[in-house]
C-alpha cells in the first residue's frame, strides 16, 4: 500500500514539472510574440513616415479602382474630399465612370508602367494640372493585387512654363513688329502727307469762290488723312506693347493703359460686331497703379480675347474703372447674343465651372492670376443679373498721387 501511494505521488511530481515546463514555454513564446508585434509596429511607423514625407502623392488601388491608402500629400491635394474607400475616377475627378483610356487598367492588363500629365477642367480643383504615374504591384504568383499611382502638382511649373512661352512669344512679335514698323510708317507718312497737301490745294479753291462741287473730294481726303493717322496710332501702340517686358514696375494711368489696349482690338471687335464702351469713374489722384506696363497690357488683352470668345455672335461689351476703397477696380462686363453654343450667362461651355473663384478659372486664365499676383490684385469672375452677362473684375491697389 505504501509503495502504490509513493508511486502515485511521483507521478503528481512529474505531471507538475511537466506543467511547470509547458507554462515557462508559453511564457517565452509570449515574450518572442510581443517582441515580434514590437518590432512590426516599428517597422509600421517607420514605413508609414516613409511614406508620408514622401513629396508626391501616393494611392494605392485595388483591382476595382477603389483606394485603399493614401499618403498625406495625397489627401492635402483634394482636401475636403474623402479619398478611402472611394473609386480613383469619383474622388479625384468627380466623375460616376471610369476615365476613357485610364492608365490603371491599362496596368492591370499588360503589367507596365504608365506615366503622364492630365488638367483638371471642372469642379473645385479646376485649373489645377498633375504629372501622374500607374505602377503594379505583383505578388509572388506574378498577379497583380494592387495598383500604386503617384501623383505630383506641377500647376505652378506649367504656369510658369506658359508665361515663358508668352514671353517669346512676345519678344517674336517685337522683332516681327520692329522689322516692318518702318516699311509701313513710310507709305503711311506719304499718304497722310498728301493728303494734308490737297486739302490745303481745295481750301486755296474754296476761297476763290468755288461752289460746294468739291465737298465730296474734300470729305474722301479728311477720311484718308484720319485713317492714315490711326494706322500709326496702332502701329506705334503695337511697338510699344510688344517691346521686351522687364520685371521693373513704374506708376501707370490706368485710363492711358485701357485706352491704348483697346486700341488694339477695337478693330477685331468691330469685325466681331463688338461694341466696346469704356467709362472712368476714377477720381483726380487716383488713377494710378503701380506695375509693368507690358504685363498689364498682356492681362487686359488675355481677358478682353476671354470675353471675345463668348460673344461670337457680338454684343456689347463694357469697361469700367472705379475706385474701391484704396483699391481700382476695372470690370471688364459682357452681354453676348445668345448662340446655340453658348451656356446662359453666354460664355462658351469650354470656359464655364463649377466654381466661381479663381481655382475655377481655365487653364488660358492661369497667366493672368499669375500678373494679378505679382501686382498683389485679384481677377474675380462674376455672373451678371441677366442669362448672358457676366463680368471679370481687376483689383489693383492703388497709389496715391
Amino acid at each position: 500500500m505504501s509503495r502504490h501511494l509513493k508511486q502515485t505521488d511521483n507521478d503528481f511530481k512529474g505531471i507538475g514539472f511537466s506543467k511547470i515546463g509547458y507554462f515557462k514555454e508559453v511564457r517565452s513564446k509570449i515574450k518572442e510574440l510581443e517582441q515580434l508585434n514590437v518590432e512590426l509596429a516599428t517597422r509600421h511607423n517607420k514605413l508609414e513616415a516613409i511614406i508620408n514625407s514622401m513629396n508626391s502623392g501616393l494611392t494605392i488601388l485595388d483591382r476595382d479602382l477603389n483606394i485603399i491608402l493614401a499618403n498625406k500629400i495625397q489627401m492635402e491635394m483634394f482636401p475636403e474630399v474623402s479619398l478611402m474607400g472611394q473609386r480613383c475616377h469619383r474622388a479625384f475627378f468627380r466623375k460616376t465612370k471610369v476615365c476613357k483610356d485610364c492608365p490603371a487598367l491599362k496596368t492591370l492588363a499588360t503589367h507596365e508602367t504608365y506615366r503622364g500629365e492630365i488638367v483638371i477642367k471642372d469642379g473645385a480643383f479646376a485649373g489645377r494640372c498633375y504629372e501622374w504615374t500607374t505602377s503594379p504591384i505583383q505578388s509572388p504568383l506574378g498577379e497583380i493585387s494592387e495598383i500604386v499611382l503617384l501623383m505630383r502638382d506641377i500647376t505652378r511649373r506649367k504656369n510658369a512654363e506658359f508665361k515663358l512661352l508668352q514671353a517669346d512669344r512676345m519678344a517674336a512679335i517685337g522683332l516681327l513688329a520692329a522689322g516692318i514698323a518702318h516699311e509701313i510708317n513710310n507709305p503711311l507718312t506719304s499718304i497722310a502727307g498728301f493728303s494734308e497737301g490737297l486739302l490745303k490745294r481745295l481750301k486755296r479753291l474754296d476761297d476763290l469762290g468755288e461752289n460746294g462741287s468739291l465737298d465730296p473730294f474734300r470729305e474722301y481726303l479728311e477720311i484718308i488723312f484720319n485713317e492714315a493717322y490711326r494706322c500709326k496710332d496702332i502701329i506705334s501702340n503695337l511697338l510699344q506693347y510688344s517691346r521686351k517686358s522687364t520685371e521693373d514696375t513704374e506708376i501707370l494711368l490706368v485710363d492711358q493703359i485701357v485706352n491704348d489696349t483697346v486700341a488694339l482690338v477695337r478693330q477685331h471687335a468691330k469685325n466681331l460686331k463688338i461694341k466696346i464702351t469704356f467709362k472712368s469713374n476714377l477720381g483726380d489722384g487716383f488713377n494710378r497703379i503701380a506695375g509693368n506696363e507690358a504685363q498689364i497690357k498682356h492681362l487686359l488683352l488675355n481677358v478682353l480675347n476671354n470675353a471675345f470668345k463668348s460673344m461670337e455672335a457680338g454684343g456689347r461689351l463694357t469697361i469700367l474703372a472705379r475706385n474701391s476703397g484704396n483699391l481700382i477696380e476695372i470690370a471688364i462686363s459682357h452681354s453676348a447674343v445668345k448662340t446655340a453654343g453658348s451656356t446662359p450667362n453666354g460664355i462658351p461651355a469650354d470656359y464655364c465651372s463649377e466654381s466661381q473663384s479663381q481655382s475655377g478659372a481655365p487653364m488660358d486664365l492661369s497667366v493672368c492670376y499669375s500678373i494679378m499676383r505679382y501686382h498683389g490684385g485679384d481677377l474675380r469672375y462674376q455672373a451678371g443679373r441677366t442669362r448672358r452677362q457676366s463680368s471679370f473684375i481687376l483689383r489693383f491697389p492703388a497709389v496715391m498721387e
